[in-house]
């Protein structure tokens, strides 16, 4: 709009009270204006037609003396008797308002002396920044309207819209609440309810000054136990591009979690709204690389005279920036704990023997693939990939505590090798779940990690895993959050004489027709979450399938399901994995889980003959079988070596599961041990 009627006569009443600036400071305002090629607004008096215009223009040049203004493109002529009477410079901030002495003046500008003052007018809390490209939805119990945002700052933004069609701005009541949605493209920037401080327009197209009603946001269900602040020196720095101003933005952060940070601004230069939305965000770390993510505003609070803080939750980031960041958390909370690269493999293979985890039945069944299994833990731990997480206890090369979490199925990630041993004489145990819980309770958040559903295997007959990932489930109550299965272990020859099928047996690919009974099955021996894992049937539009993930990393990952049948009923479910050596040091990932849906018409035999089908598909002497129900192969007389507890928790319930940990883990180890104990001296 480069033309308009002035409006603001105040602004001249005001100049008579308004604090008076020098020539200097004038000239070094304009100086700033012509160099940043901003635009000037010109108050116009038009005698004969007894009008006040308000002209856009811009500096063409400035000397010591006198300036030199353009009308903006599109300005139309005035009458012969209109003169230029002030200049309004705004800086976003503030106004600077000086009388006009022409020197010159034409269709297309004039030229004016400087004054030897100048008047500084309508100071605002905050800075107010041109904005362009950004649109703007409007919309009030059934009326809409579309446009453009104008200007912006976190306390008022200035919009310019048209009503759709076939609707009026006379629908649109200015005194209740409306709701705008700012975009970039298809991005969402901004969507909250504000009210309406002025506008100026017609019933088709306004101008509206909007402020937001909502100084804080709850983006998240509310924790009963707040997460722990760590504040770094030297603090991080984030960097980003402010989606409204296009214009590049550094603050200082000071205090930082796994899901959010704070920030703290010059009250009148803060460019920070509840609810606004950044995009590639970059926390950088002192003298490290950054982490990028999607984060939110979510409040503005005044701490000081002068200084704001800025609370943001972090709404999205990839696996590999969640692995750094919780690798800055945690090493800065104690410097012998790590989520990183930095192990010495040597160190690692001791810290498993050593503490048990490889057992000597493990061993024997590991020590043939003994080099392929250090080349994967190799290259799994030593380069950058974003499939796996380790957490690490370390004092100098020797390790203490280990757990890994890895993304075991299309969206189900799994934990596992949790083990520890005591250091300097105290257990670490505790601590070691203590850290793999934090790195949860930011890793269920984000939708780019693309995790579902979190699923870990434990012996039944272990304490403290049972504690707290079995006592969970138990105490919950609800299988379709956390639900925990019961699968018999025995380990296969595959290099033997195969049978055949009998007549009327059938094994082939799972056929989603067969999935109602499969559900009904399950539904009523567990009610769990294994066939939700699985995704029979479903796709994963837009995302990469796990198989080539894991080919990129140059690793091996395939999830074939197959069907038993006989005479088209339904009798077993086999879920064949397949992963490079090693990826779970119990094979867990190279066996061969079976759900038997109908224990009473599966003959042992029929079933052994189906597995001698699968043999071509792994290239061991032998398979681990995982069988559920795990009463099924006693019932056919075949011995079982030990069995293994599935426990899978519906990330919905993240929140639930790390407050029930975080209320288990306050317990003393002196109460823990005397549980313990307990448990063991009543079995």
């Amino acid at each position: 709009m480069p033309i308009r009627l002035f409006l603001h006569r105040d602004l001249l009443e005001a100049t008579r009270s308004a604090p008076v600036i020098g020539k200097k400071h004038l000239i070094n305002t304009i100086h700033r204006l012509h160099f940043m090629n901003g635009n000037i607004l010109v108050h116009v008096g038009d005698p004969e037609h007894h009008e006040d215009l308000l002209v856009q223009g811009r500096l063409e040049s400035c000397a010591a003396e006198e300036i030199r203004c353009l009308w903006a493109q599109g300005a139309p002529r005035f009458s012969e008797n209109a003169r230029p009477l002030h200049v309004i410079v705004e800086d976003g901030l503030s106004l600077v308002l000086f009388p006009v002495r022409l020197t010159g003046c034409d269709e297309t500008g004039f030229s004016a002396a400087l004054p030897e003052t100048g008047y500084l007018l309508g100071k605002r809390r905050a800075r107010r920044h041109a904005c362009r490209d950004t649109e703007v939805t409007l919309t009030q119990s059934g009326f809409s309207a579309r446009g453009d945002l104008v200007d912006f700052s976190p306390f008022a933004f200035r919009v310019r819209l048209e009503a759709e069609p076939g609707l009026s701005f006379i629908w649109m009541n200015p005194d209740d609440s409306i709701t705008i949605c700012l975009r970039k493209g298809e991005r969402i920037l901004f969507s909250g309810p504000c009210r309406c401080l002025r506008q100026t327009g017609n019933l088709r197209e306004r101008e509206l000054v909007l402020a937001p009603l909502r100084g804080e946001i709850k983006r998240f269900r509310k924790q009963k136990i707040r997460t722990p602040r760590l504040r770094l020196t030297p603090p991080p720095s984030v960097h980003f591009v402010h989606p409204c101003l296009g214009k590049p933005i550094r603050r200082s952060v000071t205090d930082l979690t796994f899901s959010g940070f704070a920030v703290e601004e010059q009250a009148d230069d803060t460019v920070l709204m509840p609810g606004l939305i950044i995009d590639n965000l970059e926390i950088r770390p002192a003298g490290a690389s950054g982490i990028t993510c999607t984060a939110q505003v979510i409040y503005r609070r005044k701490i000081a005279k002068g200084r704001v803080r800025c609370g943001f939750a972090i709404l999205d980031m990839d696996f590999r920036a969640y692995r750094h960041l919780s690798h800055l958390m945690v090493h800065s909370g104690s410097s012998l704990a790590r989520f990183s690269c930095e192990i010495e493999m040597d160190a690692l293979w001791e810290f498993f023997f050593d503490t048990g985890f490889i057992y000597p039945q493990k061993y024997h069944l590991i020590q043939s693939a003994r080099e392929a299994f250090k080349d994967t833990y190799r290259r799994l731990y030593r380069e950058d990939q974003d499939i796996e997480a380790h957490f690490t206890l370390q004092e100098n090369d020797r390790v203490y505590g280990h757990v890994s979490i890895f993304r075991a199925y299309q969206r189900a990630w799994m934990v596992h090798h949790l083990a520890a041993r005591p250091l300097r004489g105290k257990r670490t145990g505790l601590f070691v779940l203590k850290n793999i819980l934090k790195f949860f309770d930011g890793l269920y958040r984000y939708p780019s990690i693309r995790i579902d559903h979190m699923m870990f295997y434990f012996r039944p007959e272990n304490y403290f895993t049972n504690l707290f990932f079995g006592g969970f489930a138990r105490d919950l109550g609800n299988p379709r959050a956390c639900s925990l299965d019961l699968f018999a272990y025995l380990n296969r020859p595959m290099d033997g004489p195969r049978a055949s099928l009998p007549p009327g047996w059938r094994l082939g690919a799972f056929e989603t027709r067969h999935l109602p009974e499969l559900e009904q099955f399950y539904r009523n021996a567990s009610g769990g979450l294994l066939l939700d894992v699985l995704r029979l049937g479903q796709t994963d539009p837009g995302c990469e399938p796990l198989e080539e993930v894991y080919r990129r990393h140059g690793f091996l990952r395939q999830c074939h399901i197959y069907e038993l049948l006989h005479e088209q009923t339904l009798k077993a479910l086999l879920v064949v994995d397949r992963s490079s050596p090693g990826f779970n040091l119990s094979e867990l990932l190279n066996s061969i889980k079976v759900v038997v849906t109908d224990p009473a018409g599966l003959p042992w035999r029929v079933l052994s003959a189906a597995l001698d089908g699968l043999a071509s598909e792994y290239e061991t002497d032998s398979v681990p079988l995982m069988i559920y129900p795990d009463t099924y192969p006693s019932q056919e007389g075949i011995p079982v070596e030990k069995r293994y507890l599935l426990w899978i928790l519906d990330t919905q319930y993240g929140k639930d599961y790390v407050e029930y940990m975080e209320n288990k883990t306050r317990l003393t180890l002196r109460f823990l041990l005397k549980h313990l104990l307990g448990k063991m001296v009543s079995k």
